[in-house]
């Protein structure tokens, strides 16, 4: 039962799962290079400003790809 409130819960938070694995990870790897000194912090703000919209629209194209689709048989509505 608490697994299912739990399950619930992080649904009302993160209703894309890749989605949040793609901000995971880019924001994990960034931090990763700033931390081994690897990379200036200028460009890793760069890097966030151009990684977070191109994982939200990479977000957007799948979720367009995999919605259903109207028959394409059914034509426009018949004037009155």
């Amino acid at each position: 039962m608490i697994g299912a409130i739990a399950t619930q819960l992080l649904g009302l938070f993160v209703d894309d799962g890749l989605l949040a694995a793609g901000i995971l990870i880019a924001v994990a790897a960034i931090a990763s290079l700033i931390l081994l000194g690897a990379l200036p912090t200028w460009l890793a703000g760069l890097l966030l400003t151009l990684s977070m919209p191109a994982t939200l629209a990479a977000s957007v194209a799948r979720s367009a790809r995999q919605a259903p689709r109207p028959d394409a048989d059914e034509g426009p509505p018949a004037p009155p």
